[in-house]
């Protein structure tokens, strides 16, 4: 009796075990699921944060969904973050060019400041040498932002060239305050000189910050996350970044009663893209160590391929893209689309005679592909490539419903009609595009879609159709507040604006 006893304790047991494992599993299954949820209506940050938790409690061998996931969600955020970024460079020069020909009234002291930030960020390297050199020469400005822009000229010329020019200027940045410190070190990051200095100033700066409970942790964390990722340190760049608010100006003038303007610093959004693109490389090169990688590798050659691309790593983007098309499984349209992308590298190198050979080899062989031919045209949007081939292609369409085309090629369609400015037909493609039911909602549409349509109806000076949808955006990307801001400014400038513009 004994014995049995013993016996039915010892199944008892083993069920209660596989019970509890069966629940274990079945909850780590329904993480992932819901993570899968949160990518289909574009929620990323929201699936990335019940990815990170759910990793926690896996084995080594257990992780490769998971980690390929994450890949997958951070790949997203980096391309959101990088057309937002797109969308504030223009709508940034636009505001600031507005303000600067002001011809009555008072202009903002710090109005040269962060001209000279905007031509540092667009290569007009003298023009950002002049601002920068013009703003710290005024007597009418903090010591702390005078510093900072005398470290932005050392960043103008050391760019332009004129190395000792640029150590002679920083030589004369000592101060010892935390802003000043973590500027210095986010500045050789950027320039990816002396990054372990960088390090060792933007962690100082970060313990200044917290000793002294300043108020400008934001851009601290920020400018040290930047440092942290071009340090290899991702994992604490991202820690950084989820501690930040995104929505803060970096300076607000109240130049006159009633008036204030709001400036920001556009790099922010560029940073925060390439972090995500590099935190998609390490999850995307994690799965490639573990067992059971093996259906995932070709897509993960794919995916890597293209973070090289964006991370202006061209000859590694064209190694990648090399070893993909010799061991590729997967479907032939892959091989189309990455060859698309080869075609960037030899364009992004000026070997533009390689490039157009093989755009024109796709878009001729697979005249009747719509989706070859939409990242042929995304291509060439984006290059601002003026090709005979596609113009061909296009020449004499109408722009109406054709419900054999799917929404991808009108959203490609509606990008190259953007890029040779006839933004009338741009919109119109987008629109074929836009869920009418729920026509911002994220939910529905993908935030780049919801960005580029936006962006056309403000190149035709619809500032209320563009505003509508950078606010529903906004609930989830705080951080579209700066253009939202500089939309506003745009239109509160420019005479010629009609319509009611509310920012809500």
């Amino acid at each position: 009796m004994k014995a049995d006893k013993k016996i039915i304790t010892a199944f008892i047991i083993l069920a209660f075990i596989l019970l509890v494992l069966n629940i274990v599993s079945y909850a780590a299954e329904d993480s992932l699921k819901k993570a899968m949820e949160k990518y289909e209506i574009h929620r990323y940050s929201e699936g990335i944060s019940l990815l990170r938790k759910e990793i926690d409690g896996r084995q080594k061998d257990e992780l490769v969904l998971p980690y390929f996931m994450l890949g997958r969600f951070y790949l997203k955020e980096a391309e959101l973050y990088r057309t937002m970024y797109e969308t504030s460079l223009m709508t940034t020069n636009d505001y600031l060019i507005k303000l600067n020909s002001v011809r009555t009234g008072k202009k903002s002291k710090y109005l040269p400041y962060f001209m000279g930030l905007l031509y540092l960020e667009t290569k007009q390297v003298k023009k950002a040498i002049a601002s920068l050199q013009q703003f710290v020469n005024s007597n009418s400005v903090d010591t702390v932002l005078k510093e900072k822009a005398m470290l932005k000229l050392g960043a103008a010329y050391y760019i332009s060239g004129d190395r000792k020019k640029a150590d002679d200027i920083w030589a004369q940045v000592t101060a010892s305050d935390e802003e000043v410190i973590a500027e210095k070190g986010y500045i050789f990051a950027r320039l990816n000189i002396r990054l372990k200095d960088a390090v060792d100033m933007a962690q100082n700066a970060v313990n200044l910050s917290q000793k002294n409970n300043a108020k400008n942790h934001p851009k601290i964390y920020r400018e040290t996350a930047f440092v942290y990722y071009k340090n290899d340190m991702v994992d604490a760049a991202i820690e950084l970044l989820d501690k930040m608010p995104l929505n803060e100006p970096d300076m607000v003038d109240n130049i006159e009663r009633n008036k204030a303007l709001r400036f920001y610093d556009i790099s922010v959004m560029a940073d925060i893209s390439a972090i995500y693109y590099y935190a998609a490389s390490k999850y995307f090169n994690k799965v490639m160590n573990l067992r059971g990688r093996e259906k995932y590798e070709d897509l993960i050659r794919f995916y890597l391929s293209e973070i090289s691309y964006r991370l202006n790593m061209y000859d590694e983007a064209v190694r990648e893209i090399n070893t993909f098309l010799k061991s590729n499984k997967l479907d032939a349209r892959y091989n189309k689309r990455i060859r698309v992308l080869l075609a960037a590298c030899y364009y992004k190198k000026n070997n533009r005679k390689q490039a157009f050979e093989i755009w024109d080899e796709i878009v001729n062989k697979n005249l009747q592909d719509d989706s070859s031919v939409s990242a042929v045209m995304d291509t060439y949007a984006e290059l601002n490539v003026d090709a005979a081939s596609i113009l061909k292609l296009i020449e004499g369409q109408t722009v109406s419903k054709d419900e054999k085309k799917m929404k991808p090629y009108y959203n490609s369609l509606g990008g190259l009609y953007y890029s040779r400015k006839d933004y009338e037909k741009s919109v119109q493609a987008f629109e074929l595009v836009r869920d009418k039911a729920n026509k911002n909602k994220l939910e529905a549409n993908d935030p780049v879609f919801l960005i580029r349509l936006a962006n056309s109806y403000y190149r035709l000076k619809k500032y209320s159709e563009a505003l509508e949808i950078f606010f529903e955006l906004g609930k989830a990307y705080p951080v579209v507040r700066q253009i939202q801001d500089t939309i506003q400014g745009v239109y509160s400038a420019d005479e010629k604006g009609s319509g009611d513009v509310r920012i809500y």
